[in-house]
């Protein structure tokens, strides 16, 4: 095939969707990826890793899979076990917006990858990419006892309408990420989505969703703005739409650094951009002044043995450490499920996952079978809510080890704390893009190199006091203080002995840790 020309790389960045098909073809021949094609495989969930030099290696690439409800069933969670182990090299990571990673993926593998997934009903289509991303929800939807209300089919039907849609919506200024949730314990973490739907009942009874734009995390960090705004679920698929019309139209597309839905946001100011939303509907939304009762980031969580709502049946939510799953665990995790005719596994937003539509009578042997894998269902403080991006041992912006590493730093805690137990989330992130979400964690470590002890060595920026809970959230700050790796432990123990010993009038570790002053008059923006 000849090289594309100027108006077939238009017609590609249109819609780089179609631009799969000529590489599929090429793939099942032989022929090797054009350069041209790279930038456009992100549609599909796919990134070149990068070498030993820090450069993009174009051999292997690192596959996301889109998981529409965060769930993979039992079949599927077979193809996904197989694809992990065959292809994969066995390295599996599970991703804060409840999706699977695969590593070390070829080119010539795509089109048996490809076949695999459709033949469970998944897709990596539009993983990734400047375009609607996988949308944040609930893992146990429609299981819960106490969720507020059923989004799975609200889900479905955006997440289908944007894909069969493809031509108005998959090129957007850059990522549109949405959440839509019924969780009484709010943990699709709505605060940082581009748009969010938060269900709650009103003092009639009525479910309403509350509606937040503009959040998002990395360098240009900021929690969402509540839209004081209520919507009907029938609605939600108007206002989905109405939002990202306004973003692929107005949003900036001459600066990446800009090209996000809080900059249109903090541009036109919350009144304008909810005016424009009501134009495109052509209907006013319901005024809703009063936010609703948010849980603290600390709570949204599944873990342990759950009664679901259908009786004879429990839900499981185990941790996972760090966030990454080995391929030989991935296959256990299907024959466990297997072998006791779970329904299938579900991911959270915290790199964690949930065993769903299990018997009761056989609950306790599967969760104790996942323990004993090393997935505990009553996690310790440490491991519970701990995060970690795939730093530089796959990523070009990595400047740090974060995976392997941090799986270690749980254990050593684990040793060296082991009575602890509040609630602390701690988030490894390799570089300052905060893939892992530093930002709202109670600790949170950011990838630097740095002086210590006359050599230049790895280390890490340590931010303090990050939460969310509505309106009342709060990002971490820098305090002045960076670690070299080998010392971070070590840093982290001498955060809970100085809680010991003097609280300051701290109730909780989190409020302890977010009362520390920054060194220096540190601002976050140094």
């Amino acid at each position: 095939m000849a090289q594309l020309s100027e108006l077939e790389l238009l017609k590609a960045s249109r819609n780089p969707l179609r631009v799969i098909d000529d590489i599929y073809k090429e793939a099942l021949e032989g022929i090797p990826l054009k350069e041209e094609y790279i930038g456009l495989l992100k549609w599909y969930g796919m990134y070149p890793h990068i070498n030993k030099d820090g450069l993009e290696d174009k051999k292997y690439f690192m596959k996301r899979i889109k998981l529409v409800d965060a769930r993979m069933n039992l079949e599927q969670l077979r193809v996904m076990s197989e694809i992990g182990t065959r292809y994969a090299k066995g390295l599996v990571d599970f991703t804060t917006r409840q999706n699977v990673q695969f590593h070390y993926i070829l080119i010539k593998d795509l089109p048996t990858i490809f076949d695999m997934l459709n033949s469970v009903g998944l897709t990596s289509r539009m993983a990734s990419g400047d375009g609607p991303r996988p949308i944040m929800t609930c893992p146990v939807s429609g299981l819960d006892n106490d969720e507020i209300y059923n989004v799975q089919e609200l889900l479905k039907s955006v997440d289908t309408y944007f894909d069969k849609n493809d031509e108005r919506f998959c090129n957007f200024p850059r990522k549109f990420k949405m959440g839509i949730s019924g969780c009484g314990h709010h943990c699709a973490n709505h605060e940082i989505q581009d748009v969010a739907f938060t269900a709650f009942k009103d003092a009639n009874g009525e479910v309403l969703f509350d509606l937040s734009i503009g959040g998002g995390l990395s360098k240009s960090k900021q929690i969402a703005t509540r839209a004081k705004k209520y919507v009907k679920a029938e609605q939600i698929l108007d206002v989905s739409v109405a939002c990202a019309e306004l973003f692929r139209d107005n949003g900036n597309r001459d600066s990446r650094s800009k090209a996000r839905v809080r900059h249109l946001l903090n541009d036109w100011g919350i009144e304008k951009f909810v005016d424009e939303i009501e134009k495109i509907l052509d209907y006013k939304l319901l005024d809703g002044e009063t936010e609703p009762t948010i849980t603290s980031f600390e709570n949204r969580n599944h873990f342990g043995i759950n009664k679901q709502k259908e009786a004879g049946l429990s839900y499981v939510g185990f941790a996972t450490n760090s966030g990454r799953v080995p391929g030989e665990h991935f296959v256990k995790f299907y024959e466990i499920c297997k072998k006791y005719n779970a329904g299938g596994i579900a991911l959270t937003a915290t790199q964690n996952f949930v065993v769903y539509d299990v018997k009761d009578e056989v609950v306790q042997d599967l969760a104790n079978e996942f323990e004993s894998l090393g997935y505990p269902y009553k996690p310790t403080a440490f491991r519970a809510r701990l995060q970690s991006c795939t730093g530089k041992e796959f990523c070009k912006f990595g400047i740090t080890e974060t995976k392997e590493y941090a799986k270690d730093i749980v254990l050593e805690l684990e040793d060296r704390l082991k009575d602890f137990n509040e609630d602390v989330a701690i988030s490894f992130s390799g570089c300052a893009h905060g893939c892992s979400q530093p930002h709202i964690a109670d600790i949170g470590l950011i990838g630097c190199l740095m002086r210590y002890e006359g050599e230049r060595v790895e280390g890490y920026e340590i931010l303090l006091g990050g939460n969310l809970q509505g309106d009342n959230s709060r990002l971490s700050q820098k305090i002045g203080v960076k670690v070299p790796s080998s010392r971070v432990v070590d840093y982290i123990v001498s955060l809970v002995e100085d809680y010991r010993k003097d609280k300051k009038g701290a109730i909780r570790f989190k409020d302890y840790l977010a009362s520390i002053e920054p060194a220096n008059s540190v601002t976050d923006d140094e």
